[in-house]
């Protein structure tokens, strides 16, 4: 069971993932903002650009859902919000990040500023024993790549407070050697049902309240 962090959160930004943003994305131009997509004859999306495979998940199953409300725990400079705003300029998204110097990012790089939610963006830490209520509550719930970097007591609150947030569904993608995360929902969300795998990946858990 893993008792600490992967990471010092406070130094997050600074020592990895300003740097990822640049060396991976930037850098070589590999595209974080979605520019070519289409929709099929069966109105599944069909990805034209160079997406990493998660990420054609993530916004494959929230297509696929139809919800109406979504919500990122863990936003980072918010490329996830900006995406599914594109895919449906009438999806109601918000979201969170334990730092607001990787949303800071998204004001920087990706024109964060013209979207409209991102007025409502919080920094707020998941992990923390807080009240959720402020947050409002939302039906897609999601976080990718976060908990999979938590200790298992931290990952454990964040699942309790993304619960919180969730009126329908909770959605994550993790590596799933990170955790005991069949142990994890069984302790934290017994109330939901667990789908396990996708299209494009078969690390996602889909949880639906029952």
């Amino acid at each position: 069971m893993k008792t600490t962090d992967d990471f010092d959160w406070d130094r997050y930004t600074q020592d990895y993932y300003g740097r990822e943003i640049f060396s991976e994305y930037l850098l070589k131009s590999i595209p974080l903002i979605i520019s070519d997509f289409k929709y099929d004859n069966e109105n599944e999306l069909v990805f034209l650009d160079n997406l990493h495979p998660n990420w054609k998940e993530l916004y494959h199953v929230i297509h696929q859902l139809k919800v109406n409300s979504i919500y990122e725990c863990g936003c980072g400079c918010a490329h996830h919000l900006i995406n599914n705003q594109i895919l449906n300029p009438n999806l109601s998204v918000n979201g969170c990040d334990y730092s607001y110097s990787q949303i800071k990012l998204g004001f920087t790089h990706f024109n964060l500023g013209s979207y409209r939610f991102s007025k409502n963006l919080s920094v707020f830490d998941m992990t923390a024993i807080e009240n959720v209520e402020c947050l409002g509550k939302h039906e897609f719930v999601y976080t990718q790549a976060v908990t999979m970097h938590l200790s298992y007591d931290k990952a454990r609150k964040f699942l309790n407070n993304m619960k919180g947030l969730s009126s329908k569904y909770i959605y994550l993608i993790e590596n799933i050697k990170a955790h005991d995360y069949d142990r994890l929902f069984e302790e934290v969300l017994p109330e939901f049902k667990v789908t396990k795998g996708g299209k494009y990946i078969n690390y996602g858990f889909l949880l639906e309240k029952l």
